[in-house]
C-alpha cells in the first residue's frame, strides 16, 4: 500500500515548489504544489519525495523536498486514506500501480444508467428562500454531493471536487482523475445565467476527454444582476434542472449533436446550480468542420449565409426531434414523463379558465398597458412602423392585449388541448441556442445548446419562442413555409400529422401572450437605456439599444420582440382573428364572454 504524505508548507506562498527530477537543479515546474495537498509517494530519495497528487492543486507528479533546514513541507498522512482516496477517484490497486483496464461508459451506457435513476421533482420555493439560501452550500439533487455555483468556488474545490463529479456522472474512467484546473474566464453571452470556461489536465490523456470546458451557472443575487437571478431561481425556477437532465439522458439519442455532458447538479434548498460540458470551437476548424461564430438573439444580419438557409435547418431538426419525442424514440414515454410532467394529464377544469379575469388583474394590466402603448408610439416611435404612433394602432394594440390578458389561463388551455400538438422538445431553439458548422461538402448543419425550456408542451407555443428573434420581414415572408416544413418533419420522424392553420394560431397566440408579458418589461427597459436618451435614438442598430448590456441581451431582445409583435398586430389581421376565437372558445368551453376593463 503506497504511502500518502500532507503538504503542510508554503502557506505564505501558494504552496511548495515543485521540479522536473529528483535533484535540487532540476527544472522548476510552474505551478506550485498547494498546501494541504495530499499526495502519493512513488519514490522517497532521502528528502527528496517524488509524487503523484491526489487532493488539492498543482503539478500532476513531480519531485519536492519533504524538509529544509528549520521547516517541515510534508508529513506522512495520517487521516482517512479512504476517504481520501474516493475523493481522487483512485482504487488502492490503482494507487498501487496495478492494472487499469477501465475504460469508463460510452455515451449510450452512461445515458442509460441514469434512465435508470428516480425521476428528479422540483418543489417550489418563494423570494424568500432564495434571499435566505443563496450563499449556502448544499448537497445537489442527482448526485447528493456539494458543488460549486461560482468561479472562485470551482478553483476552491479543485480538481479533486472535479474528478469527484465527473466519476459520479459516469463522463471519466475512475482509473483517471482531474489534476489541474487553469484559465478560469468569465465568458459574455447570453442573458439567462452567469457562464465561464476554463481548462482541465487529466492524469491520463484521453482524446475521449475534452481538456476546454464549459459551464454554466445562475448569477448572483446582488448588483447588475439582481433582477436577472431573481427571474432564473423564482420566476423560472427548476429550469436549470430540466436542462441537466437533457444532457444526462438525452445526449445518446437525440437526432443532432450536442455539446458532450460532464457533470450538472441543482440545489432545491438554495436554487445553486451548475452544468459543465465541453466547449464549443465557434470560429473555428477541427477536421473537416468549419464551426461558425456564436451568434447572438435580434441580430440575424450576422448570419454567414441566408437567413432561410438556416432557419429551414433549425425548425425542421426541432420538428425531428420533437416527432422522436412524441413517439417515444428519444426516450421510452414510460421513462420521459418520470423526468418530465406533461399538460396531456390535465383536463379543462385544471387551468384555471373561468368568467372571470385569469390575467393580470384590471389596475396592473391598466398601469402597464399605458406605459407599453407610450413606449411604442411616442418613446421608441423612431425605431417603430410610423403607423405605430397613429391613434388607431394604439387602439388596437390596447384591445388586442387587453383580450389576451383577460384570457391569459384560456389561452394557455387552448394552445395544449390537442394533444397531437403535444410533443418534448427544446424550447428556445433561437440561433443563439444552437452552434451550426459547415461539412467538406459545405452543407449546413446544426448542433443545439442551452436546454433550461425543454419539456412537453404545445409546439406552436414553442414554434413561437424558436422563431420571435428573426427578422420580421423573414419571418412573415416565410412563416407559412417553416410551419409546413415543420408538419412534414414531425410527421415523418413519429409524431400526428398536423393541421397548418391550427398550429399557425397557437403560434400567434403565444405571440399576443408574449407580447403581453412584454409590458413589465418597459421599466427595466428604461434601467438599460434611459428614457431621456431615446428622442436621439433613430434606428435599432444604434449601439445604446443594439450592443449587450451588463453582457446580456436582453435590452436588445425586448425591442425587438416589441417591434415584431406590433408588425404581426398590424400585418396578419390579429384583431378579427382574436374576436373569432373568442367567440369559438365560448362556444367549445360555455365561458361567456368577458367584458374588458376600461383604458
Amino acid at each position: 500500500m503506497a504511502t500518502l504524505w500532507e503538504i503542510i508548507g508554503g502557506a505564505d506562498k501558494g504552496g511548495i515548489v515543485v521540479r522536473e527530477g529528483r535533484t535540487t537543479a532540476a527544472k522548476v515546474l510552474e505551478d506550485r504544489l498547494s498546501t494541504g495537498a495530499i499526495v502519493e509517494e512513488v519514490e522517497l530519495v532521502s528528502e527528496r519525495l517524488h509524487y503523484k497528487l491526489l487532493t488539492g492543486s498543482g503539478p500532476a507528479d513531480g519531485w519536492i523536498s519533504i524538509k529544509l533546514p528549520g521547516k517541515v513541507l510534508a508529513q506522512k498522512y495520517e487521516g482517512d486514506r479512504d476517504a481520501v482516496m474516493a475523493a481522487a477517484g483512485v482504487s488502492e490497486e490503482g494507487a498501487a500501480g496495478g492494472a487499469d483496464d477501465d475504460e469508463g461508459f460510452t455515451v449510450e451506457e452512461r445515458c442509460a444508467k441514469e434512465q435508470e435513476k428516480p425521476g428528479t421533482s422540483w418543489h417550489p420555493i418563494d423570494m424568500g428562500v432564495l434571499q435566505a439560501n443563496h450563499e449556502k452550500k448544499a448537497k445537489g439533487m442527482i448526485y447528493g454531493f456539494e458543488f460549486p455555483w461560482t468561479a472562485d468556488l470551482l478553483k476552491e474545490m479543485g480538481p479533486a471536487w472535479l474528478t469527484k463529479a465527473f466519476h459520479a456522472a459516469m463522463t471519466l474512467p475512475k482509473s483517471n482523475k482531474v489534476t489541474k484546473i487553469k484559465d478560469v474566464k468569465e465568458y459574455i453571452g447570453g442573458g439567462n445565467c452567469a457562464k465561464m470556461t476554463f481548462e482541465v489536465e487529466y492524469a491520463k490523456k484521453s482524446d475521449k476527454l475534452h481538456t476546454k470546458l464549459f459551464a454554466k451557472m445562475p448569477f448572483p443575487l446582488s448588483g447588475k444582476t439582481l433582477s436577472d437571478r431573481m427571474a432564473s431561481s423564482v420566476m423560472q425556477q427548476g429550469s436549470d434542472i430540466l436542462e441537466i437532465n437533457v444532457s444526462r439522458l438525452f445526449e445518446a439519442a437525440l437526432p443532432f449533436p450536442i455539446p458532450k455532458y460532464y457533470f450538472g447538479d441543482s440545489s432545491n434548498e438554495t436554487t445553486n446550480w451548475i452544468q459543465i460540458t465541453e466547449r464549443i470551437p465557434f470560429d473555428e476548424k477541427v477536421g473537416e468542420k468549419q464551426f461558425d461564430p456564436a451568434y447572438e438573439k435580434m441580430q440575424d444580419w450576422e448570419l454567414k449565409g441566408p437567413h432561410e438557409e438556416y432557419y429551414y435547418c433549425l425548425v425542421k431538426n426541432g420538428a425531428r426531434m420533437a416527432g422522436m419525442g412524441k413517439s417515444g424514440k428519444l426516450l421510452p414515454l414510460e421513462v420521459l414523463h418520470k423526468f418530465y410532467d406533461t399538460p396531456e394529464w390535465r383536463g379543462p377544469e385544471m387551468w384555471g379558465m373561468g368568467p372571470h379575469n385569469t390575467g393580470l388583474s384590471d389596475s396592473e394590466f391598466k398601469a402597464k398597458i399605458k406605459m407599453g402603448a407610450e413606449f411604442i408610439s411616442e418613446v421608441a416611435k423612431a425605431i417603430f412602423p410610423d403607423y405605430c404612433a397613429t391613434p388607431a394602432f394604439v387602439a388596437s394594440y390596447k384591445k388586442i392585449l387587453a383580450i389576451t390578458n383577460m384570457y391569459t389561463a384560456e389561452i394557455n388551455y387552448w394552445v395544449n388541448r390537442n394533444h397531437d400538438y403535444i410533443a418534448w422538445s427544446h424550447g428556445n431553439l433561437n440561433v443563439d441556442n444552437v452552434f451550426f458548422w459547415r461539412d467538406a461538402d459545405k452543407a449546413l448543419n446544426i448542433g443545439v445548446l442551452d436546454w433550461g425550456g425543454a419539456r412537453c408542451d404545445s409546439m406552436g407555443w414553442k414554434l413561437w419562442w424558436w422563431l420571435y428573434c428573426c427578422e420580421y420581414d423573414f419571418l412573415s415572408s416565410n412563416i407559412d413555409g417553416m410551419i409546413d416544413a415543420f408538419i412534414k418533419e414531425y410527421n415523418e420522424s413519429g409524431g400526428p400529422l398536423l393541421d397548418h392553420e391550427e398550429l399557425k394560431w397557437q403560434f400567434t397566440l403565444s405571440a399576443l401572450s408574449q407580447g403581453v408579458g412584454l409590458l413589465g418589461a418597459v421599466p427595466q427597459i428604461y434601467k438599460m437605456c434611459a428614457k431621456k436618451q431615446w428622442p436621439t435614438i433613430k434606428e435599432r442598430k444604434d449601439d445604446r439599444i443594439a450592443k449587450n448590456v451588463d453582457g446580456k441581451n436582453t435590452l436588445r431582445v425586448y425591442i425587438g420582440t416589441f417591434i415584431n409583435i406590433c408588425q404581426m398586430i398590424h400585418d396578419w389581421g390579429l384583431e378579427a382573428k382574436l374576436d373569432k376565437w373568442v367567440e369559438e372558445l365560448t362556444a367549445a368551453t360555455g365561458i361567456p364572454r368577458k367584458q374588458l376593463p376600461p383604458m
